[in-house]
């Protein structure tokens, strides 16, 4: 579709992705139910077991299902939930980092086509996405957070400690294994760690909505790094950088479940 209406094959890609979401944000409003009593697509036993499942968590009371001005304050007073923020900041570094180099990292441990980097990036993807399944359900068996994070998080730095070595290609590409086994686990645990830990709605609404924009704007900051500390094509540098960013997000794990 390249120059298709004026404009270059890249932007029609954006457009066509953007589509779905923007109609489905709007729809949205409309369809999605603010409350479980209202919810016209739950059958009636789904809505009791939802109820029962809130019931049965620790510090859920009917107040607390209700939006309070008092919880909002607190939410923002509180320096936990800000130093999460911070610390989901820096998982998020690595998550648009992997996703914006690891073509160009592999291109670079080889003489590779284009097609052949593609292809040796989709074991990577596979294996962070088998990983992130198995270690959601043992996390939501064990009701443990904290020490699936920890482990990962390790992992994830071990990985780009290879990649930063002078290690051979094969060596190199294994560390991008590690990166992805841990990856989408520091990312996506702690999106359910922190409202668990924060039963009250007012309050668990002020801490998503920091997370996940304090987080998701690590997206701005990562394609950039490599204007300011690039090194093409190994891009040493940003992987140090990253690998800096392990390292500051796992203290938020310090405490909790």
């Amino acid at each position: 579709m390249d120059y298709v209406g004026g404009l270059r094959g890249w932007r029609w890609i954006m457009i066509i992705e953007g589509i779905p979401t923007v109609i489905l944000g709007i729809s949205i409003w409309w369809w999605f139910a603010d409350t479980v009593e209202t919810a016209h697509y739950l059958t009636p036993r789904e809505k009791e077991l939802i109820n029962l499942r809130r019931r049965l968590q620790v510090g859920h009371t009917a107040s607390s299902d209700n939006m309070h001005k008092a919880d909002v304050y607190e939410g923002f007073r509180d320096w936990k939930i800000w130093a999460f923020c911070v610390g989901q900041f820096g998982g998020d570094v690595i998550l648009y980092g992997f996703s914006t180099f690891l073509p160009t990292i592999i291109k670079g441990l080889g003489d590779w086509t284009i097609a052949e980097t593609q292809a040796l990036t989709i074991p990577c993807y596979g294996l962070g996405a088998i990983s992130y399944i198995i270690v959601a359900w043992f996390s939501d068996r064990t009701q443990k957070r904290a020490v699936f994070t920890v482990i990962f998080g390790l992992t994830c730095a071990a990985g780009y400690a290879i990649l930063v070595s002078t290690a051979p290609g094969g060596v190199r590409y294994f560390g991008c294994f590690l990166v992805a086994t841990g990856l989408y686990v520091i990312v996506g645990l702690p999106l359910a760690w922190l409202p668990s830990n924060n039963p009250r709605y007012g309050k668990r609404t002020v801490a998503t909505g920091l997370q996940l924009t304090i987080g998701n704007s690590a997206g701005i900051a990562a394609p950039f790094v490599s204007l300011i500390c690039g090194d093409p094509p190994k891009y040493t540098d940003v992987r140090e950088l990253t690998t800096s960013s392990c390292s500051y997000t796992r203290p938020r794990t310090s405490r909790g479940t």
